[in-house]
């Protein structure tokens, strides 16, 4: 067996599959097999040619229908046995299993702490919403990130990079911070995304007292606040410009965003603008102080 199969396998690779030693592998060529081994040696043969045959593709149902087929009837779980013990799985099983791992082996996902109660009356600076979008432009595309208070629709925190990274979230978030409209203990909630799962934004979060909340997956209406605001950035002014590059984009998202906080009217704020209403919520708060 070792002989038909080296050529693919290598033979250190097949004699350690195999329990046996290199040394004992060539000392056995010149001795008999018992009846036993001689099916064991077979059947492992068969299956691992049939497994290169497939391009490495096929699972051990597959193999086991391969062999019948060839006149080799074999029980489908007793090609499962010899797979184990040679340590061979399907290239796409493979991939699975490694994604699988690195799911098993990564922190577990913030719970949904909004749970889409996006009309209740709450403070500003209290409940923040985010996402990134991508925007068209001659050059390629380039990713937005935004932060956005839930109380008065303000877009606290934006940035744009051409690739979406952690540091992409970070950024935006560090420039809500800045605005100073965020309060410790803050609530901030997003999708699943990979930049807001990582271990960059989460510390990022951590130091600054940042609570994340995430909705379920493939849910969108979970994050609808934070859709929304990419949808009227895009039918209201991105849609209808050509964006010859990266920075010409960025430069209207900048005016859009100012636009947006200082002089767009929002049916859900009675048609005050973001500025007004921020001005409004917190204003009592500065007489008392």
């Amino acid at each position: 067996m070792i002989d038909g199969l080296k050529a693919d396998f290598g033979i250190k690779y097949l004699c350690g599959k195999l329990a046996v030693s290199e040394s004992g592998y060539h000392a056995r060529r010149s001795r008999p097999l018992s009846d036993r081994h001689r099916w064991r040696w077979e059947l492992t043969a068969r299956v691992l040619g049939a497994f290169v045959a497939s391009g490495r593709a096929d699972g051990y149902r597959k193999i086991a229908a391969t062999l019948t087929a060839d006149g080799f009837r074999i029980n489908p779980k007793t090609v499962l046995r010899v797979m184990r013990d040679l340590g061979i799985m399907p290239l796409a099983a493979r991939a699975a299993y490694r994604k699988a791992a690195a799911r098993a082996r990564r922190s577990p996902d913030p719970d949904d702490l909004l749970e889409r109660r996006f009309q209740e009356s709450i403070e500003p600076g209290t409940v923040l919403v985010g996402d990134i979008t991508y925007v068209a432009t001659s050059e390629g595309w380039l990713y937005l990130a935004t932060v956005i208070d839930l109380a008065t629709r303000m877009v606290l925190g934006w940035a744009t990079s051409k690739r979406q990274t952690a540091e992409l979230v970070v950024t935006a978030m560090n420039r809500a911070r800045a605005s100073g409209h965020v309060r410790a203990g803050t609530i901030f909630h997003s999708d699943h995304g990979t930049q807001y799962r990582s271990k960059r934004f989460a510390s990022f979060c951590a130091r600054h007292s940042i609570r994340r909340s995430m909705g379920k997956n493939f849910q969108c209406w979970d994050n609808a606040i934070a859709e929304s605001f990419f949808s009227k950035i895009k039918n209201e002014r991105l849609r209808w410009l050509r964006l010859t590059s990266r920075r010409h984009a960025t430069r209207e998202i900048s005016n859009y965003i100012r636009y947006f906080n200082t002089r767009r009217r929002h049916q859900a704020l009675g048609y005050a603008t973001p500025a007004e209403t921020m001005q409004q919520l917190t204003q009592p708060a500065a007489t008392a102080a």
